[in-house]
């Protein structure tokens, strides 16, 4: 049974989006103004970089906050960065080493977000030229170096592009090698890599603080395992029917409907 929240929090790809990277506008708005009616807050909190959540999100950007780069970059709907965790050079430095630790190369390409730049690094794959071209449209034309050594503007998040298995790997090797970052997956072969201690979970609590609320009044949607941590301190953790297998041994909630039938929308109405 669905109980009324204060703040609906929604993870995107997968969850809130469909196959097509899309949503359901129209049904979208009509329920953000039901919700807004009771006092409620929606947020975003997505892997995706700023500008990429903002260009989707055109139209309602001052009833929107967002929790973007899997948590390095929070923005309240006032149009406040309320924050911007940042990497060092010594972590860039040490993931670089991860990377080279690895047998096999990342196949996709690894990106560096920086705010108002995106940088590529040379020779680890083939980034999609259309994947390029939107990312171009937002931050201008990538600029390439040839390691995160040489990287020399702020950075949010790093992402790099193995296979599923690569990156599952690289993630667990991570983790064993403690290295002074935190990567995380959400199942597709993509890991994000953020200064440590920055997920999710971390920086909803800090936008709650700000917005003055608590996790207690909050409802999670994620699908992926790097939702976890949010889903873990929501008063109200709800999974998509699509959802990583794994997630679905934490006897979560399951939203009445998966990403490509609004599944969101659809079982955040059941929250007002």
């Amino acid at each position: 049974m669905m109980k009324q929240t204060k703040f609906v929090a929604t993870d995107l790809d997968g969850t809130f989006l469909n196959d097509q990277k899309r949503f359901n506008r129209d049904l979208f708005a009509q329920v953000l103004k039901a919700y807004e009616a009771t006092g409620g807050e929606f947020i975003v909190a997505s892997g995706r970089d700023l500008k990429h959540v903002q260009m989707l999100f055109g139209g309602f950007l001052d009833r929107v906050n967002i929790v973007a780069d899997n948590g390095a970059t929070i923005l309240s709907a006032d149009g406040q960065i309320q924050e911007r965790h940042m990497m060092t050079q010594e972590q860039l430095s040490s993931l670089q080493h991860e990377i080279d630790r690895m047998s096999v190369k990342p196949h996709g390409g690894i990106l560096v977000f920086s705010p108002d730049e995106l940088l590529v690094v040379r020779d680890y794959g083939a980034i999609p030229s259309g994947f390029l071209t939107m990312m171009a449209s937002l931050y201008g034309q990538p600029r390439f170096v040839d390691s995160l050594m040489q990287v020399d503007v702020p950075v949010m998040k790093v992402t790099v592009f193995w296979t599923l298995a690569e990156s599952e790997t690289f993630v667990t090797q991570v983790r064993q090698n403690q290295t002074d970052v935190h990567a995380t997956t959400p199942g597709n072969g993509v890991v994000d890599v953020m200064a440590p201690g920055v997920n999710k979970a971390a920086s909803l609590q800090q936008l709650l603080e700000t917005l003055g609320g608590t996790p207690s009044e909050l409802a999670v949607f994620g699908d992926g395992m790097n939702d976890l941590e949010m889903l873990a301190i929501a008063g109200q953790p709800i999974i998509m029917p699509n959802a990583d297998k794994r997630l679905f041994a934490y006897d979560y909630a399951i939203a009445v409907a998966d990403n490509n039938h609004d599944g969101v929308l659809q079982t955040w109405q059941e929250l007002i």
